[in-house]
């Protein structure tokens, strides 16, 4: 009965001049996400794209489609021919194989087809009448139904659901092209980098490793975490490059005042993370700071921080309350990883009192105390480099041998 799943792509219908750029992009994904199911074939008409089930059983389908990003919604619907008695009949093979005894429902009807001989209205009132001559107990609320029937009527056919699915929405994978993510392995930082997979931009992500202050566990939790994302990327992978980071925090706590310390660490990690950038062909920095959560992240120390890169950095998270935050990595199956009692380098230097507003000159002044381009050349020459896939055990490349 149900023979069709109908996709529909929500913002990527506001584009315009690039619009089949995004919808041909997304296709694309969607069918290669779905390269394992054999009986499946592919029907693109315009902003809709179908999926023809022959015979597959979409409840293996479902989970896959919810994790593509550029999908705003979709439904399994039945097909016939946009005729007035093919409608009728079908409208009343789909209701039952529902549960409809003693529900209420209306009946909803788009005329996608203007040449179809019926208006909206019209089509309604017929299905309507069939239904309740040939289902006792069913019961009509425009207001307050507990299910809609919905009738498209298109050029292709007509197509007759009840249940919608929502999707991810955003953007295709990859369209926006490549950011770099800095992502520490708490709760925020992942869910930032979910955030700007789904509106369509690749990741690259660095993590600033300091060993013997943090574990080999604290590192394992962002690789799991970055795991968690990959089913969502272009290419279901993601490469991690670690950064040795025990020198530069040595030199900054030995030289740099206890209250610009984390100041001084965040603008390091920043030069680092723009070397990295312009290396991958990287086009913005991503993390998961939220205005005013900690003292690295008021305005005035985002403000100083951010002096050190030309680069757009984007904060997904920047104004959503904490609860909203958890709420996310709890959707996308990061928390119960983020929780794990492994600090990273942040957390394992914070002193009692850091500065919430920093000046740009003392900071400049702090950081000058020692050579630190030196210090950031050999991190970045001795960087480690991890590529993820989605479903298999992770590759290790040292110095970048991947690039």
């Amino acid at each position: 009965m149900n023979d069709h799943i109908l996709i529909r792509y929500g913002e990527l219908s506001l584009k315009k001049s690039n619009r089949n750029q995004f919808i041909k992009k997304i296709n694309t994904h969607i069918q290669k996400a779905l390269k394992g199911f054999d009986k499946l074939t592919f029907e693109a008409r315009g902003l809709r794209h179908y999926i023809i089930l022959n015979g597959e059983d979409e409840k293996n389908i479902i989970p896959i489609l919810k994790k593509i990003p550029g999908i705003y919604s979709f439904s399994v619907v039945a097909r016939c021919a946009s005729d007035i008695e093919e409608i009728k009949a079908l409208a009343l093979n789909v209701l039952k194989e529902k549960d409809y005894a003693n529900s209420k429902f209306k009946v909803d009807t788009h005329r996608g087809d203007k040449q179809f001989p019926m208006t909206s209205q019209e089509i309604t009132k017929e299905v309507s009448r069939e239904l309740f001559k040939n289902l006792p107990g069913l019961k009509a609320d425009v207001h307050n139904p507990d299910f809609v029937l919905n009738i498209d009527v298109r050029c292709e056919g007509t197509f007759i659901f009840t249940d919608v699915h929502m999707g991810l929405g955003g953007f295709p994978a990859g369209i926006l092209g490549k950011t770099i993510l800095m992502i520490s392995g708490g709760i925020d930082s992942v869910v930032a980098g979910f955030e700007v997979i789904k509106k369509g931009m690749n990741v690259e992500a660095v993590h600033y490793a300091s060993p013997p202050y943090t574990s080999d566990m604290a590192l394992q939790k962002v690789v799991d975490l970055l795991e968690e994302l990959t089913i969502y990327t272009e290419h279901q992978s993601i490469n991690l490059h670690v950064v040795p980071f025990t020198k530069i925090q040595d030199e900054i706590y030995k030289n740099v005042r206890d209250d610009y310390g984390i100041t001084i660490m965040r603008r390091m990690m920043y030069r680092i993370a723009e070397k990295l950038a312009n290396k991958h062909n990287a086009l913005a920095i991503v993390n998961g700071e939220n205005a005013g959560q900690v003292a690295s992240q008021t305005l005035e120390s985002m403000g100083v921080i951010n002096e050190v890169t030309k680069l757009p950095v984007i904060r997904p998270l920047a104004t959503l309350d904490k609860s909203d935050i958890i709420e996310k990595s709890i959707q996308i199956g990061t928390y119960p990883i983020s929780i794990r009692p492994y600090e990273d380098c942040c957390t394992v230097f914070v002193p009692k009192h850091p500065q919430i507003k920093p000046h740009l000159d003392t900071a400049i002044e702090e950081e000058n105390k020692f050579d630190y381009n030196t210090l950031i050349d050999e991190a970045i020459e001795n960087i480690q480099t991890i590529r993820l896939r989605t479903g298999r055990k992770y590759e290790v490349f040292k110095k970048e041998e991947l690039f």
